[in-house]
């Protein structure tokens, strides 16, 4: 097990030191994942959940730039996970994506607890099977992840 987290911790570096999730002081209590929270003062990623409804989410990525791919996947993942946590579902799914005229890239995220969840009945049939690539979109399990992004790091 020690090995695994080692491992984890050689190909994701810093990126394991990513924010825990900060509720806004809005009374909806919506997550805001900084960067800079924990040393990130070059890159300052921001993701904030903008409305939360109850299968999905709609949440917004600002930058100062981007990290490295595996770097930015991560940090976005890690936003994912922790509005998931915050919702108390067992799984999550990006439904769509697209880049608003300001330049901050926005996500719409389905939250479910059932890992075999139909995308079209649960989160609704203006979402597709497939995203714009052509790839299949899959629910991701907040488990997977916990790993990562829960470990001791003392």
């Amino acid at each position: 097990m020690k090995m695994r987290i080692q491992a984890a911790l050689l190909i994701f570096g810093s990126i394991l030191s990513l924010p825990m999730a900060q509720a806004s002081e809005n009374q909806e209590s919506l997550v805001e994942v900084r960067s800079k929270d924990f040393g990130d003062d070059r890159f300052l990623m921001t993701i904030k959940e903008m409305e939360r409804h109850p299968q999905t989410s709609k949440l917004r990525l600002t930058y100062k730039e981007m990290g490295s791919s595996v770097g930015s996947s991560m940090f976005i993942t890690r936003a994912f996970y922790e509005v998931a946590k915050a919702r108390g579902a067992k799984y999550f799914v990006v439904l769509r994506e697209w880049t608003d005229a300001e330049g901050g890239r926005i996500y719409i995220a389905g939250f479910t607890d059932d890992k075999n969840a139909d995308l079209k009945k649960v989160f609704g049939e203006e979402f597709d099977y497939q995203n714009e690539h052509g790839q299949t979109r899959e629910l991701v399990s907040v488990s997977q992840f916990r790993i990562l992004f829960e470990q001791d790091t003392k």
